[in-house]
């Protein structure tokens, strides 16, 4: 109750009028109507359709189709609409609400109905569902709340039954929707079950609109019965009379079409549950009569036969099947080569747990060859029709071939078998001494290639003042080089690293150092590859020790390789030419000095 006053509050803060909803705030999912007409099966309803796990009416499950919003499918909308005429609806209300059935009339698609019934001490149909505007004008002009009683229930179960006349090809959504006080709940000859009964087995929706000012326990009531029904609630104040159908339209095209397909046309002519789970394991049910159904005259056939043993032949029907397990349902002939023909009993049928349409016939003894035909009798598909299965399927059993006698083998022919197995080893040992010699020659290739360590000549002698630092430039959006030192003014001696990406040879790092500079992954580093993952943050460091460069270890968790020596690099001297490995990465070094 707590909750139905929080969401009746934020509707009249709001000003909202769409029915059932608020805005900013996330309905929940909801199951509305289900409408049967064997075997298909659709579903109206918000936020379930991306979420169907599985879906069953009683015990026999549904294949999901598809969904689509209600808007999209172009489905028109009967709506009946029942307005209380007691003298117990306040005189302040009913005018208004007069003026918003009128509104509401308007904003129907062009395919859409409204009939008008009123409810007091009598029920009437003052609209029928084809009128002109001067009609709804005169019919409301018309009426006036002045009677004693209230026959909420008898006005339900009437529109319902009028509701249900409407043909399915015509319009398969028709709702009712009851706008009341609430009073006088169990008046009249049909009581709050008889109704809810009646709407369950005819799959009709109720929406209650009720007033804000009446007794709490009316309006509880009231929602009950509509969610129950698969409608909803509403409860609109004084302020809001002329308008609260406004968006009702609206809210009728922002639901969605489930679609489902039963394995047969078959109609029980009774009240089965319909069931939805979601993905999300939430569980929607409601009952309905399952008592249409689509014509279906297409016979089932034998798809497919196929011998699976000696004695045994698997066959699949189109579609499912019944009466498939009696041995004495098929005839099985067959015809050899000379022409002649007998009849091969079927012993025993089973039917295949995983695929109903499935099974397999048992022979007393193993088939012979020749060309089988398999035909059926009193075996039908589960269609209201029970149409027979049509047709023949066959197979053909071929001569066994015949088994060679086994000669032994003459020493020549043995020898000659066991060259030609062993033949490949002499050669995969020459291919391999092959490849050693010439990985042999590479290293040593490689090893002459190194560029000796190269020094650049001292430039020539100057006066101080006239040295001018020197700054590497670099581009503002090039990331790759934390930060530079200088070249000293005078009297320093330093050194400039370039570093060639070998796996891409255009990438060059660059930095000049005087004591220190550190490589890896981090951005703090002097030199930074930062899109490498298999660097550390800081991975190496190189320093200038005793006029050497240093490559030391910083800890990495990959390593760092300096040249062909597999093991890792705690220290060692880096010599020009030097390839430094740190991770994936491998930089060639080339180094020069500068002496200022």
């Amino acid at each position: 109750m707590r909750i139905r006053c929080f969401w009746a509050g934020v509707l009249c803060l709001a000003g909202i009028h769409a029915f059932g909803m608020v805005s900013g705030a996330e309905e929940a999912p909801s199951l509305e109507q289900v409408y049967v007409n064997m075997p298909e099966v659709s579903v109206y309803g918000k936020g379930i359709g991306e979420d169907v796990a599985e879906a069953w009416l009683g015990k026999d499950k549904l294949e999901f189709v598809g969904s689509t919003s209600f808007a999209e499918s172009g489905e028109p909308v009967y709506y009946y609409v029942l307005l209380d005429v007691s003298n117990s609806m306040p005189e302040a209300y009913f005018d208004e609400i007069k003026q918003s059935i009128r509104n509401f009339e308007g904003t129907l698609k062009p395919d859409d109905r409204m009939a008008l019934y009123t409810f007091g001490e009598q029920v009437e149909l003052r609209l029928a569902e084809e009128h002109v505007p001067e009609d709804t004008q005169a019919a409301l002009d018309a009426i006036d709340n002045v009677d004693n009683k209230t026959l909420l229930f008898e006005a339900i179960s009437m529109a319902a039954d009028r509701a249900d006349q409407v043909p399915t090809e015509v319009c398969r959504r028709r709702v009712l929707v009851v706008i009341s006080d609430g009073e006088d709940f169990t008046v009249g000859k049909t009581v709050a079950q008889e109704a809810q009964e009646n709407l369950r087995r005819k799959g009709i929706p109720a929406y209650a609109c009720a007033i804000k000012d009446t007794a709490r326990e009316n309006i509880n009531n009231f929602g009950e019965f509509a969610r129950t029904s698969g409608g909803q609630l509403m409860i609109f104040g004084k302020e809001e009379a002329g308008s609260f159908l406004d968006a009702f339209v609206q809210d009728m095209d922002a639901a969605e079409v489930m679609e489902f397909q039963a394995a047969s046309n078959a109609a029980s002519n009774s009240l089965e549950t319909f069931t939805i789970r979601t993905g999300a394991n939430q569980t929607f049910t409601r009952d309905v009569l399952v008592s249409r159904h689509k014509e279906d005259h297409t016979a089932p056939t034998i798809l497919y036969t196929k011998k699976v043993a000696d004695n045994q032949v698997r066959l699949e029907f189109s579609e499912p099947v019944r009466g498939a397990g009696a041995a004495g349902a098929y005839m099985v002939t067959r015809a050899d080569e000379e022409g002649s023909s007998d009849i091969v009993a079927v012993t025993g049928v089973s039917v295949d747990t995983g695929n109903p349409n499935e099974v397999v016939l048992t022979f007393a003894g193993e088939l012979k060859p020749g060309k089988y035909t398999v035909a059926c009798t009193n075996i039908f598909d589960l269609s209201m029709e029970s149409n027979t299965v049509e047709g023949t399927a066959g197979f053909e059993v071929e001569e066994p071939t015949p088994v060679l006698e086994a000669v032994e083998p003459t020493t020549a022919e043995k020898l000659l078998a066991v060259l030609k197995k062993w033949f490949w080893v002499p050669l995969l040992a020459l291919a391999g001494a092959v490849a050693a010699v010439a990985a042999v020659a590479a290293r040593k290739k490689r090893k002459r290639e190194v560029t000796p360590f190269e020094r650049l000549e001292e430039p020539d002698a100057k006066p101080a003042a006239s040295v001018p630092a020197v700054s590497l430039e670099l581009e503002e959006d090039d990331d790759c080089t934390r930060r530079l030192f200088d070249y000293p003014e005078t009297g320093l001696r330093s050194y400039r690293l370039e570093f060639f990406d070998m796996d891409n040879p255009e990438q060059v790092y660059q930095a000049n150092v005087e004591e220190r500079i550190t490589l890896g992954r981090s951005r703090e580093c002097m030199v930074c590859i930062p899109d490498n993952r298999t660097m550390s943050g800081c991975h190496c460091e190189i320093v200038l020790q005793d006029g050497k460069m240093i490559l030391r270890d910083m800890g990495s968790k990959n390593g760092t390789f300096l040249d062909e020596n597999p093991n890792r690099v705690t220290e060692a001297e880096l010599k020009a030419g030097s390839i430094i490995r740190m991770g994936s990465a491998r930089l060639k070094v080339q180094i020069r000095e500068i002496k200022g």
